[in-house]
């Protein structure tokens, strides 16, 4: 016989892999530990990191505490007081069931444990780094739960050099404490790192507090209460207006009975409900709660428990549409809602089967300059429509074109291209060509002797401002224009960290700013391409948008995505409408910029109906 090459893997090599699936960064380690302090009834929740938590995540609790034998035991794995066999994983009611939490943080560092049942008269203390038990004594420790996890990864330095800079770790980290203290308001949490506080939250009585705590009293007073009951599920929660919108779809926040959760279901019903509302490329604030009967939701189809899988998707789609649609339908009623107080859950009785009525709401006054671009009614019937908003200038507070006249750019240089009507239409000129007028307050239309042209006005816009950025960086700098008046932006604390991190490359877009208390900036100082206006909520979306690893990029190109990133939030967005002056400097500035026929993302800025394509259409 030959030899066997199948074998069992040592206790402790298992455990390292089991580690890779629960604990992939410090975020996922004090997320795990947090829910346990939930999950033992805790009515305050202490936390605090060091080196974005990859030197320490402390957390402890005032919850119910464990026994000597308890305590021991729980770091052994798939050990867990929350399921007794097969059928208990049909109806999870708890945040955490697996039993490998503990034991998967335990395996790659250095942990020490202390706990205490108030009955017992002293508490026990344990230290087992790499997962292996190596001091149990008895300790003194207030009723509850201590768990420090020191030099996570030290024994797995593969794992350990694909973290991230410590400021992005501790922004993940942070991020995911906000995102259970949201759904847990009636537990008081704190979360220091580096020595510093970031939240000190207390004991909330209703969700809309919470978020005012976390988020700021701005986006609490925009945030609209609705709850729906509907065949045997509840949807409830926060939602923002459809006025307030952000760069990217992290505000908003789904819990699934209780569990934060990214699924795309119910991501697609937000986005759905939503729909209309918000211009293209914004995302909405919203804090989602479904709850459902435990048996028809599998929670155990991801190590980490962030996705869900229902057994009825398209009821659970249906109710999330119809409560944010609904209470979006009218976003003027008085929200009396939003202030009483709110329970997590509560059982669901037999009047919560019937569905309730949807009103569909037109607003023709929104719907009427739309529809006169459309019929090609010209700038005249819009004015006293959508161009009455007070929406910002393109250029500044006067009336004049987007942006001057690039010196180092004369539109000689860009001719049309001289090749043959075999080869297809030339470039276009496009200020050559015949305006027609604006359609979906999107998109201008332009007719020329071969068709014609629908210009998107964002991109169109985005690859001018794009490449006057680039001429300004390689000539020695983007140009900053100074503010009459310094502005200041508040941020959420994860935030902050991760724009504190980054600031010299923010100044190097053009921002002059500087630090201005823990969770705030001063701005003194936009990029002059854009003018003073709008520099705040500028920058927000800079940093909204800012990814873990900040503005960050190697190579020659180590400013483009800086540059596309401010370029595209810095550019007119559909939903504007433009008056007729607007569109002619618009297009006189595409016709002096290179590689005009595409945005810096590789989108098309216009595209061709052909005239023998329209008559065919009619059959001529």
């Amino acid at each position: 016989m030959g030899e066997r090459v199948i074998h069992i893997l040592p206790e402790q090599v298992a455990s390292r892999i089991a580690a890779g699936e629960v604990v992939e960064r410090p975020a996922s380690a004090l997320k795990e530990l947090i829910e346990n302090s939930i999950d033992a009834g805790a009515r305050r929740i202490d936390v605090a990191l060091e080196g974005g938590g990859a030197g320490l995540i402390a957390v402890g609790d005032d919850g119910c505490g464990m026994g000597r034998e308890d305590a021991i035991v729980a770091l052994r794995r798939h050990a867990t007081s929350k399921i007794r066999d097969a059928s208990d994983l049909a109806a999870i009611r708890t945040l955490g069931f697996r039993g490998e939490a503990l034991a998967s943080i335990a395996s790659v560092a250095r942990l020490r444990m202390r706990t205490r049942r108030a009955a017992d008269p002293a508490g026990i203390e344990i230290f087992a780094p790499g997962g292996e038990v190596e001091t149990v004594r008895e300790c003194a420790i207030a009723p509850g739960t201590q768990i420090e996890v020191r030099d996570l990864f030290f024994n797995t330095p593969a794992r350990l050099k694909f973290l991230k800079r410590p400021a992005a770790e501790q922004a993940a980290a942070v991020e995911a404490a906000a995102r259970l203290a949201l759904a847990n308001f009636r537990i008081a949490f704190t979360l220091s790192a580096d020595g510093r506080t970031i939240y000190d939250l207390p004991r909330a009585a209703t969700l809309a507090e919470r978020v005012r705590q976390l988020f700021g009293t701005r986006l609490a007073e925009r945030m609209l209460a609705f709850d729906w009951r509907e065949a045997g599920m509840r949807a409830w929660g926060l939602a923002a207006t459809s006025q307030e919108s952000f760069a990217t779809p992290r505000m908003a926040l789904a819990y699934v009975n209780g569990r934060a959760v990214r699924d795309r279901l119910i991501a697609r019903a937000i986005a759905q409900s939503y729909q209309t509302l918000l211009p293209r490329g914004r995302f909405p604030a919203l804090a989602l709660f479904v709850e459902l009967r435990p048996e028809e939701v599998d929670v155990n189809v991801h190590p980490m428990k962030t996705e869900v899988r229902f057994r009825n998707g398209g009821a659970v789609f249906e109710l999330i549409y119809h409560a944010l649609r609904a209470r979006l339908a009218d976003q003027t009623e008085a929200d009396a809602a939003a202030a009483r107080p709110q329970t997590g859950g509560g059982e669901l009785t037999e009047a919560d089967e019937k569905p309730r009525p949807l009103r569909l709401v037109v607003d023709q006054a929104a719907a009427r300059p739309a529809m006169q671009a459309l019929l090609g009614l010209g700038y005249g019937g819009a004015r006293g429509g959508a161009a009455a908003l007070s929406a910002p200038a393109l250029a500044g507070p006067a009336e004049r074109p987007l942006a001057p006249e690039s010196a180092d750019a004369p539109r000689e240089k860009f001719a049309p291209d001289a090749r043959s009507s075999a080869q297809g239409p030339a470039i276009p000129r496009y200020s050559e060509l015949r305006v027609l007028g604006q359609i979906f307050t999107g998109y201008i239309a332009l007719e020329d002797e071969d068709g014609l042209l629908l210009v998107d006005q964002h991109a169109a816009h985005e690859r001018v401002t794009f490449e006057r950025l680039r001429a300004e960086l390689r000539a020695g700098g983007v140009r900053v224009q100074a503010l009459l008046a310094p502005a200041t932006l508040d941020l959420e604390r994860g935030r902050a960290a991760l724009a504190l991190a980054n600031l010299d490359e923010l100044r190097a877009a053009g921002f002059d700013l500087e630090p201005f208390g823990p969770a705030t900036l001063m701005l003194k100082g936009t990029p002059a391409v854009f003018g003073p206006e709008g520099g705040v909520k500028l920058l927000a979306d800079m940093i909204e948008t800012m990814g873990e690893s900040g503005a960050h990029t190697r190579g020659d190109g180590a400013f483009e995505e800086v540059l596309k990133r401010l370029a595209c939030h810095g550019s007119i967005r559909v939903g504007r409408t433009l008056r007729a002056d607007e569109i002619a400097a618009l297009l006189a500035d595409l016709d002096a910029t290179e590689f005009k026929t595409n945005c810096p993302h590789g989108r098309p800025v216009h595209v061709r109906f052909a005239r023998g394509q329209i008559e065919r259409m009619f059959r001529r």
